[in-house]
């Protein structure tokens, strides 16, 4: 009688303490909740996946910024939920990819990445984005000479391990607080100055593994700034220990600005003009078209033919380009 009450006892305790904690089987190891985040997605590769590996910013409605060592598929290959949601809701509102920009020469051969920035072009609008403005290299070099306090956030891994690759992601996005660096560790010196920005990072307060791509951001007064996708860790993120100093690096936007200029053109969003001189003022996405009773004009896809050498490329969209090293034929 007495163990059958102490059976009872135990299942009242674990009930409660599945009642008080949302998502108990996958507790995140360190950061705080950021669910309902304007930005932050996980690149789904599944159309009911629940679980990412890699995470990116919306930055416009068709436009998601991420690690280019994230994009090594199509970009009919990914799918993107809508912002800051839970990715076990497979009910909400799920974006098919339709093409990846990625700088040119970029390879995953040699660690760590060079210009480790990437990004996703939707096939469709996902939802109208929250302004947010892109860092200029000036803004950035500032932020880091100060220390500045950033944003990381993304969906990470739940557990810390003893080495990578980390076990299962949350379903759900977590953030947290950190500083920019200015430091460079030994293993990040062959990285090309001003291409990358880093942020400390501790076994305390990880997001890893799952944020790889996932978006660095800085809010200046009420306006939010993108600095850069997350590319790779100093030794730390996913395991117990690190060598040198904590840090991660994260790929810029500000260092590819052509490449941005090329994704923005061919998702028929405005072109945006960054400035490299203004401390406020920087690219900032096409607002979202307020409803009307006459219906918009669809814009015309086309299709042209490229080439480079004896390489063939078909481009098809609304104002299609060549890509780098490409001529219309």
């Amino acid at each position: 009688m007495r163990l059958f009450k102490l059976r009872q006892l135990q299942i009242f305790i674990y009930s409660f303490i599945f009642l008080l904690s949302p998502y108990p089987s996958h507790a995140i190891y360190g950061g705080t909740s950021a669910l309902g985040n304007a930005f932050v997605v996980g690149l789904l590769t599944d159309p009911f996946a629940k679980s990412v590996g890699c995470s990116g910013a919306l930055v416009a409605p068709r436009i998601v910024f991420t690690a280019a060592h994230c994009l090594t598929m199509p970009g009919e290959n990914f799918w993107v939920q809508i912002p800051g949601t839970n990715l076990e809701n497979t009910s909400l509102a799920r974006v098919r990819g339709e093409r990846i920009f990625t700088p040119e020469g970029f390879s995953t051969n040699k660690f760590p990445y060079e210009n480790d920035f990437g990004i996703l072009v939707l096939s469709r609008d996902l939802v109208p984005s929250v302004s947010i403005s892109f860092a200029t290299s000036t803004q950035i070099s500032e932020w880091i000479k100060s220390g500045s306090s950033v944003t990381h956030v993304g969906y990470g891994c739940t557990a810390l391990v003893d080495a990578p690759p980390c076990g299962k992601t949350s379903p759900i996005p977590y953030e947290f607080e950190t500083q920019l660096q200015s430091q460079i560790p030994p293993q990040f010196s062959s990285l090309t100055p001003n291409s990358f920005t880093m942020s400390k990072i501790s076994v305390e307060k990880t997001i890893c593994g799952g944020d790889s791509g996932s978006p660095l951001l800085k809010k200046s007064g009420n306006s939010w700034f993108y600095i850069g996708a997350q590319s790779s860790s100093n030794g730390a993120g996913c395991t117990k220990t690190c060598d040198v100093l904590c840090v991660a690096t994260q790929g810029l936007a500000s260092f590819n600005n052509s490449l941005v200029n090329e994704a923005f053109v061919y998702a028929g969003s405005k072109t945006p003009n960054q400035s490299t001189t203004s401390s406020e003022s920087s690219i900032k996405p096409e607002p979202a078209a307020k409803p009307s009773a006459v219906a918009s004009p669809v814009l015309k896809k086309i299709t042209i033919t490229c080439v480079k050498g004896k390489l063939t490329k078909k481009v098809t969209g609304a104002n299609p380009k060549c890509p780098t090293g490409y001529t219309k034929k």
